[in-house]
Order: C-alpha cells, then sequence, then structure tokens
C-alpha cells in the first residue's frame, strides 16, 4: 500500500478547506490537506469575525443571506465555545437610511432573515457609545465566530477522524497523467524537502488563489478572479457588545464586530492583482478613511487605541459590476466537461456558509468516488463544543480573574479540563498559589492553555501560537511576551536557539510590518518593541 496515496487532496487550510477534510474524514474518506503556510492565514484569518444573521445580503443575493441565516443556528449549536450569539443591530442614521429600512423589512422577510423593529430607546440604553442620531434601528441576530479555532478545531476534528493535516507544505502543481489528475507535488517548507502525493481526487480550496492550479491546464474557459481587497481597523476596548452595521447597502465602514476586549472596524473594498495577496497592507490614507467612516457610528471612536489593522482578500469572480454588488454564493467548479477528471474548484462564499460549502463539495466528491456515507457536520459538535461551558467554570477551574476567565470562555470550550490539569506544572514566582502563570498579558493568555494547543492544535513555528491563543494580538503587539513563548517552546521542543531566534524575528516583523501606515503612537510603540528585542537578547 502506498503511503502517500489518498481517496482526496485538499489544497487550502482556511475554513472551507478543514471543513472538507473534517466532513470528509468523518465519512470515512482518506485526506490530505495541504496548506502552505498555517492553518487559516489567508482570508480566513484576515476577515471581519462576523458570524452573519443574512441582513447583510438581502439587498443583492438573497440565496446568501438564507444560507447565512441557516448556517448562524447550526454553527451557534455545533460551536458554543468559540461563538458569541451577541445580535446586531441595523441603524438608519441619514434620510437615505431611513428610505433603505423599508427595503431591509422586506428582503429580509422574504429570505428568512429574522429582524425585528425597536424603538431608539431600548438602542441606545443597550448601546450607549453609538451616535445619538440615530433613527431607526431593527435587530438582527448576528453574531462573532472566531475564524483561527473554527478552522483550526476543524482540521483536529478531521485529524481524530484519520485525516493527515500538513502545515507549511506548498503545492507546487498538479500531477496529471493525460487527462487524468492524479496527485500533486509540494514543498515541505518544515523539513526543506519536496514530496508527491496521490489520490483518486483533489480539491482546489484557495480562494483568492484558486486560479493559479488551472494554469496547468489546457481550458476554454478560466476561472477570472476580481481578488478585491478589504481592510480591517482594531480598537481597544470593547465598545458596543452587538454588531454594529448601517441600515444600508452594503458599503466602506459600514460594520462593527465586538471582539473580546476589543472591536474590529471595517472594511472597504478596493481591486488588487493576484500577484499582491500575499502581501495586502493599507496605506495611511485608508486608515483615516476607515476611521471617518466609524465615527459616524462611534462618535468618540478616535479617543481609543488603534491595535492594529489588517488587509484580507476576497475571492470574486471578475464581472462588469462594482465590487461591492459582486455576489458572495459559491460555485463548485468541475473540470469533467474541459476533459479533466479527478480534480475542482471550490469558489466563493462566506466564513459563515463554510461547513454548507464543504457540506456539498464533500456530497459531490463521495459521488465520485462511489462513498455512500451522508454529511454529518450540521448536527455532530466541534471539539471542546459538546456543551457551553460558562465563564465562571473557567474561573472556578483555573483560578484566574473574571476577565481572563471571559476570554478562555470563548476559546476551550470543554478542554478547560485538561487545561486546568496543566496549571500546577507551571507556577513561578509571580503567580500566587494554584494560579497559571500569565505569559501575554494583554490577552490574560496563559501557560498552560499554551502547551495544550502545542500539544493538540498544529503548532510548528512560534507564530502559530499567536492564531490558536490570541497571544501577541492584544495593546502591545507581543511587546513583552514573544521571549517567553521562545522560552516556552525550547522546553518543548529540540530546537536549536539559532532556529527560535529566526522564529521569533519572523513572528514579530510579522508584528512590525505595519509600520509604515501606521500612526504616530503606533509608530513609537514599534521603535520601542525593537529596542526591547534587540537590548534584551540582541534581535537585529
Amino acid at each position: 500500500m502506498n503511503p502517500n496515496k489518498y481517496d482526496c487532496i485538499i489544497i487550502g487550510g482556511g475554513a472551507t478547506g478543514a471543513g472538507i477534510a473534517r466532513d470528509l474524514s468523518m465519512r470515512g474518506v482518506s485526506v490530505l490537506l495541504l496548506e502552505k503556510n498555517d492553518l487559516s492565514e489567508g482570508t480566513t484569518g484576515r476577515c471581519h469575525a462576523m458570524l452573519h444573521s443574512g441582513g447583510r445580503y438581502v439587498f443583492k443575493d438573497q440565496i446568501a443571506a438564507t444560507e447565512c441565516a441557516v448556517e448562524n443556528k447550526i454553527l451557534l449549536r455545533i460551536a458554543p465555545h468559540i461563538t458569541e450569539s451577541c445580535g446586531g443591530y441595523f441603524i438608519g442614521i441619514s434620510d437615505e437610511d431611513l428610505k433603505y429600512g423599508e427595503t431591509f423589512k422586506k428582503r429580509c422577510k422574504s429570505a428568512d432573515v429574522w429582524t425585528q423593529e425597536i424603538s431608539i430607546e431600548e438602542f441606545l440604553n443597550a448601546e450607549p457609545n453609538c451616535n445619538k442620531n440615530v433613527k431607526r434601528v431593527f435587530k438582527v441576530k448576528d453574531g462573532y465566530i472566531d475564524p483561527f479555532l473554527l478552522t483550526i478545531y476543524n482540521a483536529y476534528d478531521a485529524k481524530i477522524h484519520g485525516a493527515t493535516i500538513k502545515t507549511y507544505s506548498e503545492v507546487i502543481n498538479l500531477v496529471i497523467d493525460e487527462n487524468l489528475v492524479i496527485g500533486v507535488k509540494y514543498y515541505d517548507k518544515l523539513n526543506s524537502k519536496t514530496e508527491v502525493a496521490y489520490s483518486e481526487f483533489t480539491i482546489n480550496a484557495t480562494g483568492p488563489w484558486a486560479s493559479q492550479f488551472e494554469k496547468e491546464l489546457d481550458l476554454s474557459q478560466t476561472l477570472e478572479i476580481a481578488p478585491t481587497m478589504g481592510t480591517l481597523i482594531v480598537i481597544k476596548d470593547r465598545l458596543v457588545n452587538h454588531l454594529i452595521n448601517r441600515l444600508r447597502k452594503p458599503g466602506d465602514g459600514d460594520i462593527i464586530v465586538p471582539s473580546h476586549q476589543s472591536i474590529i472596524l471595517g472594511t472597504t473594498s478596493k481591486l488588487v492583482s493576484l500577484e499582491d495577496l500575499d502581501t495586502l497592507l493599507a496605506d495611511r490614507s485608508e486608515i483615516e478613511y476607515l476611521l471617518d467612516l466609524g465615527e459616524v457610528l462611534l462618535p468618540t471612536i478616535r479617543n481609543h487605541h488603534v491595535i492594529r489593522f489588517y488587509s484580507g482578500a476576497r475571492p470574486l469572480v471578475a464581472s462588469e459590476s462594482s465590487l461591492r454588488e459582486a455576489s458572495r454564493k459559491f460555485d463548485i467548479i468541475d473540470y469533467e466537461d474541459e476533459g479533466y477528471y479527478g480534480f475542482l474548484t471550490i469558489f466563493g462564499g462566506k466564513l459563515t456558509t463554510y461547513r454548507l460549502m464543504a457540506e456539498k463539495v464533500s456530497d459531490f466528491v463521495c459521488k465520485k468516488l462511489n462513498h455512500t456515507s451522508t454529511c454529518q457536520t450540521s448536527e455532530k459538535e466541534l471539539p471542546g463544543g459538546e456543551e457551553k461551558v460558562r465563564k465562571q467554570t473557567f474561573q472556578k477551574a483555573l483560578n484566574v480573574d473574571e476577565k481572563t476567565a471571559f476570554d478562555m470562555h470563548y476559546k476551550w470550550g470543554t478542554f478547560y479540563k485538561e487545561i486546568s490539569n496543566m496549571c500546577t506544572q507551571c507556577l513561578d514566582s509571580f503567580s500566587g498559589l494554584n494560579e497559571p502563570k500569565i505569559i501575554c498579558e494583554c490577552e490574560n493568555v496563559t501557560e498552560p492553555e499554551l502547551k495544550w494547543v502545542k500539544k493538540h492544535l498544529f503548532v510548528e513555528v512560534l507564530d502559530d501560537y499567536r492564531r490558536r491563543t490570541r497571544q501577541g494580538m492584544g495593546s502591545c503587539q507581543g511587546q513583552f511576551c514573544y521571549y517567553k513563548i521562545a522560552d516556552i517552546e525550547a522546553k518543548l521542543t529540540e530546537k536549536t536557539h539559532s532556529l527560535l531566534m529566526d522564529e521569533m524575528r519572523e513572528a514579530l516583523n510579522e508584528r512590525w510590518k505595519i509600520e509604515p501606515s501606521a500612526d504616530e503612537f503606533q509608530k513609537r510603540q514599534i521603535k520601542l518593541s525593537k529596542y526591547i528585542y534587540l537590548m534584551g537578547g540582541k534581535l537585529e
């Protein structure tokens, strides 16, 4: 038996790719998932972290709106530990907003998207920091979802069911035998070697990067991608507890999402080239533009510290319509009509609909492979989500303060028991009796959490801890915690000092790359960080 032969190979470790891996492996299909960097590091990890109610899309995409409404309920049920059913509001401020309100109400009804109009007084009581001049408000069932852990828990469950997950493994090309796609050649970055894997079916789930694999095929019609860059800003302090949407057709800077101890403001829509997908970064004018729009929703938003900004690419099909009018529906592209077998591309969709996309792709592949098993992902909870664990449980079991417990209970769910068992192994002089050692003080990340993700959640390099625990995502952006992370990694692995320093340099450069577009406060903070790491450990 060939150990490099699988029923299915999946290219791309975002939410969709990981979701497909989970679905297929639960059906008994042997799966290899290959991701060129870390899981969720591409488009998935650069989104709004919004669990859509469907309200956002009722104007243009009725099908996408309905899909979001259905999947919203499913994700709240199967992933209670990484979702927050906080609800949302669509608020009308201008006369144009008020006019759109009637359209919004009618289209929500036709798309089966729940909404309820409420009084201005009720809204301002719930969200006193918002614009006092609001004239009309609709309540919806928006929520928050952790895009990183959503992807990683899907991959973890796929692994539990027999899938092979390889990060830092970049697919170089398809392996084609006449008209059959029989596998892929990929480069293993961690071990610096090229490998070949074979399969009955290969799935391209790379989002905006999808068209690169079509270049190897002689096609009469190719996938024309118009990737658009959306920029978002992370702002210190949880200024709202519900999602705030502008009551209008989708536009720039019209959504605010509460996320842990901060808020996320966005987004923009700017056409970019395929060559720039791995290096997207907003300029200062775009940041100021977003803050100006944010002030309409939250007038005091500029009084709060901008922690970070980031940009991600949406996988949209090129068309004559405006970028904002492009469909958020998804498509499965089969190449049999073009004479190629064993290969498909999944394209489009939203984070909220990732599970549905994975189900449809898995149904398609199983039919091709003559597998009769059915989908289980709409009913089976993700690992850690077997029940909703209360914040007070974390506070008591791990002996942490209320703020730390709040952040923990939106990450670990039932895994708190395993993490708690590690607490006694990490005491130091700065911890109280039976209290876990805090490694990242901004995001309240403890040593047992870091050790637990290292053991279970595919941590390969230092920066991987950040996407699993939120270490380094807080106000200081890793200014004080990366040496502590490196110390933990040194104890848990046999990595050399030189390798650890290289990994730390890469992780910090990722935090510092916003410097050209940063404000003066951020630039001073980055400069201080560089001096700290230079003088404290000769990290140049």
